[in-house]
């Protein structure tokens, strides 16, 4: 009787590392599917390919500054446009330098 009584025991404890290995599995996929979501906003690389000049700043619902970096070895502008495009503004134009400006001084006030 002894050994019929291990060995439902020892297939038990040997499910146990597999579960344990399951769980831990599923854990390391959670985490890696979260991390990509994620990344999606803070992405390795330069978001903006070009740059529009002529925009009136009046159709700009919001402005994202994102400093140079090792994803990008130059600032980006993107501007959110009112009726929900983004485009990348040239952050060297003098006007998008002072829209910043006057934008930064407008958000802090709040």
């Amino acid at each position: 009787m002894r050994p019929r009584a291990c060995a439902p025991a020892t297939a038990g404890s040997a499910l146990f590392p597999s579960g344990l290995l399951l769980l831990l599995l599923l854990a390391t996929l959670a985490w890696i599917a979260s991390a990509s979501r994620a990344g999606a906003v803070t992405e390795l690389r330069c978001r903006c390919v070009k740059t529009t000049q002529g925009i009136h700043p009046k159709n700009i619902a919001s402005v994202e500054v994102i400093r140079a970096g090792p994803h990008c070895p130059r600032h980006e502008v993107i501007a959110t446009l009112r009726k929900g495009n983004e485009i990348c503004l040239n952050p060297e134009a003098p006007w998008v330098k002072k829209f910043i400006q006057r934008y930064m001084n407008d958000e802090s006030a709040l």
